[in-house]
């Protein structure tokens, strides 16, 4: 069931308080001399009046003068933004907008007290969008543990598991998934560990792109035993109201793993007719794709065979030693690139569009679909991310679907590989031991086997610059002048 509802988080989500508090902490406890302040902050962050106290009198101990300290961290708080002003997050009024414009309900769960936070929502003239408020003050015990979220839920009167929270601490995170919604994690100041990453629903770099996760909701994964990022377009609207006919257009990862019932799905309900094939031949002899009745396979390599990447694209041999051999690979890119992992990642995916063979093979892509006078065309590479990742871009553009709902479908790779992913990091980790930088190249590897909204603009940036526009790179590079486009969109669009 789509989840028309979503609670937010307050300090540190809409505005970016924590940096204030945190300036306002180091400065008293420098001056009385409490060791180690940034991490008491990091620890208490989430937590409402109450557990803070006790937070803090755990740490500093009996006599530590809470009341003293809360009074005066108030008063230099309200000077500095007084002075300065409260500062309100990226993307705050756009998915805010969005939100009020689709119709969700919309909420407000903060640890700080309900004056100050309606203080700050009026202040910020954002108090119109929220129909519930629910402040720190108002249950006995704030996050981690759900009572400020199911009181949430219940003032709006939804089920938790039909709604979105969104945090940016490891204590908000633990609430909402303690609550039972659907935790989106935008970080602020402190990481996520791979505990709070499992109790996500997933992980976003800003309010945009969680905004992309919300529009995302409709497009769902078929339900296969052995493929997790399959895929069927149907549905997904166009710019001109029209939408996508179902049961003709999929994009999976490789199809090695899929049981007998999962071929029969494909081939019997969604009238499966033609595989096209983005992987090398290196790939396709590793995990072959199965023979299906009635179905043409069509071998449409995106790469040359020396070009292939490291992510998780390559990660298809089970032998612990490819495991390890990926990591030298991603220690090597990430140590020799300035911007590390995602930098690598947006070189490659502007690669696609900068090579001739890869533009030459999705233009093959374009010629089978025209091709497609009836049932399904489904293609896939390994992991159903990069190189699919890539084509189905530019077949939803050719399509005319919005840039966001392009970005929206690119994303839930991650939201369907999470448990798959999870448990490829685990693996690794295991192998590599205690080596030097363990946690930077975890978090290197994570980048590399998941996707990022920096990726596929990047795809979008190297078009627009080097053609123009999508519409002048399809129709130079994709051969889709006006007939073949409107062909297209007539074959596929309802």
């Amino acid at each position: 069931m789509k989840a028309k509802t979503v609670v937010f988080d307050m300090d540190g989500v809409l505005f970016d308080t924590e940096r204030i508090c945190m300036d306002v902490w180091a400065e008293i406890g420098a001056a009385n001399q409490l060791e180690n302040m940034e991490e008491a902050i990091l620890g208490c962050i989430g937590l409402n009046k109450v557990d803070t106290k006790e937070f803090l009198i755990q740490r500093y101990g009996e006599d530590f003068p809470y009341d003293k300290f809360a009074k005066e961290s108030s008063e230099r708080f309200h000077e500095k933004v007084k002075a300065n002003g409260l500062p309100m997050k990226s993307g705050v009024l756009e998915i805010l907008e969005y939100l009020k414009k689709e119709d969700f309900k919309i909420g407000l769960a903060s640890s700080t007290r309900y004056e100050q936070v309606m203080e700050h929502i009026e202040d910020a003239g954002i108090k119109e969008y929220f129909q519930v408020v629910v402040g720190g003050d108002m249950v006995k015990h704030s996050k981690p543990l759900p009572d400020i979220y199911l009181l949430a839920c219940e003032k709006l009167g939804v089920d938790p598991k039909e709604a979105f929270a969104i945090e940016d601490s490891p204590n908000g995170i633990r609430s909402a998934h303690g609550a039972g919604m659907k935790a989106i994690m935008v970080p602020d100041l402190i990481a996520p560990t791979s505990e709070i990453e499992e109790l996500a629903f997933t992980r976003c770099k800003n309010l945009q792109e969680a905004k992309y996760v919300i529009m995302g909701q409709e497009i769902e994964r078929i339900s296969l035993e052995g493929v997790k990022n399959t895929r069927d377009l149907g549905g997904i609207k166009t710019l001109d109201g029209r939408k996508i006919r179902e049961h003709r257009l999929l994009r999976s990862g490789t199809l090695m793993n899929t049981t007998g019932e999962d071929r029969e799905i494909l081939v019997k309900e969604y009238g499966l007719k033609t595989i096209v094939d983005f992987r090398t031949q290196a790939e396709r002899e590793n995990q072959p794709d199965p023979i299906l009745p009635g179905v043409t396979p069509i071998i449409n390599p995106i790469l040359e065979e020396a070009t292939l990447g490291i992510t998780r694209e390559k990660e298809t041999a089970p032998q612990t030693q490819e495991k390890r051999d990926i990591i030298a690979e991603v220690a090597k890119a990430v140590g020799t690139n300035k911007n590390g992992a995602e930098a690598y990642m947006q070189d490659m995916y502007a690669g696609f569009i900068k090579s001739s063979f890869s533009k030459g093979q999705y233009k093959k892509f374009f010629e089978a679909l025209l091709e497609q006078k009836e049932g399904a065309v489904l293609w896939h590479c390994s992991a159903g991310k990069d190189r699919v990742g890539v084509g189905t871009t530019l077949l939803l553009s050719a399509l005319g679907v919005s840039k966001e709902l392009i970005i929206a479908d690119y994303m839930k790779t991650n939201e369907f590989g999470k448990e798959e992913t999870s448990m490829l990091l685990k693996k690794i980790g295991a192998q590599m031991g205690e080596i030097p930088n363990k946690q930077p190249l975890l978090a290197g590897i994570r980048l590399l086997f998941t996707v990022e909204v920096s990726f596929i603009n990047s795809v979008f940036e190297q078009i627009d610059t080097n053609y123009g526009s999508m519409d002048k790179f399809l129709e130079a590079e994709m051969g889709l002048d006006k007939e073949k486009r409107e062909t297209l969109q007539k074959m596929y669009l309802e």
